[in-house]
């Protein structure tokens, strides 16, 4: 195995595990002999990729891993990278995409990217408000807040809208899947005969949590496509929040 990727693995594990680590830790992380490892900490932290603590000898980011995360999250907003996660999901699976944000109980539209022609045109334009218990989008992005945060943002009084959930406590067991699996699914509620996934991101710096998905129509929402669709947008949805340091999507290992 070479020293870069080596390098690369450690950063990873240290993403993962977000803590200071002993050469130990790593070893068992990576599965690697302690001897490969000393070498490998020792060669980064020389170039700074790495630095140790004098009194825990763990490791952890060095000053030229920080600063080029400073840049690279200070480079472009998570709504610009999420705008470029959905058009290529759009060209590639053919449907309807957007990306919305979390604003109290609401899902607010902010991008909207139209399907190709002879798939569903589904047109919920740039401003649009939804209840965000009765979507997709809205239950993605709930999913990023703890159970308490979400009772409180929606209430306790869920009004019937379509197949959307009709009280907290069915709103918080479908939160939890959710959470579980990366991305959510809707069909037939706050838009009638649409169908969709979607997943979020949160933003560490501002706090604000986006979501990301598609829309398809109701009809079409056999396992297949719903598998595809689901996977697609939480795999962008981890592409962004790993980019932007999201500590869920670091963490995530449903992948």
């Amino acid at each position: 195995m070479s020293s870069l990727v080596k390098a690369k693995d450690v950063l990873r594990l240290m993403s993962r595990m977000r803590r200071d680590l002993t050469v130990m830790d790593i070893a068992n992380g990576l599965g690697l002999p302690k001897s490969s490892v000393s070498r490998t900490l020792a060669l980064m932290a020389e170039h700074d990729f790495l630095e140790r603590d004098p009194v825990t000898r763990a490791y952890r980011p060095g000053v030229l891993v920080v600063e080029a995360a400073y840049h690279v999250r200070a480079s472009r907003s998570a709504p610009q990278l999420l705008e470029e996660e959905l058009g290529k999901l759009v060209d590639e699976i053919g449907y309807t995409g957007y990306v919305v944000m979390l604003d109290g109980s609401d899902s607010l539209v902010i991008h909207m990217r139209t399907g190709k022609a002879g798939t569903l045109q589904a047109y919920t334009p740039v401003g649009t408000r939804a209840p965000a218990y009765a979507t997709s989008m809205g239950r993605a992005k709930l999913s990023r807040l703890s159970d308490g945060e979400a009772a409180a943002r929606v209430g306790s009084v869920l009004d019937p809208i379509g197949e959307a959930p009709r009280s907290q406590a069915e709103l918080l067991r479908q939160l939890a899947q959710i959470r579980s699996a990366g991305w959510a699914f809707s069909h037939d509620e706050f838009v009638p005969d649409v169908a969709g996934t979607a997943s979020a991101v949160r933003d560490p710096g501002s706090g604000q949590i986006f979501g990301i998905g598609l829309a398809f129509p109701a009809r079409d929402h056999g396992d297949a496509l719903v598998a595809r669709c689901g996977t697609a947008v939480r795999d962008a949805a981890s592409r962004v929040g790993k980019h932007l340091g999201d500590p869920s999507w670091l963490a995530f290992t449903g992948c």
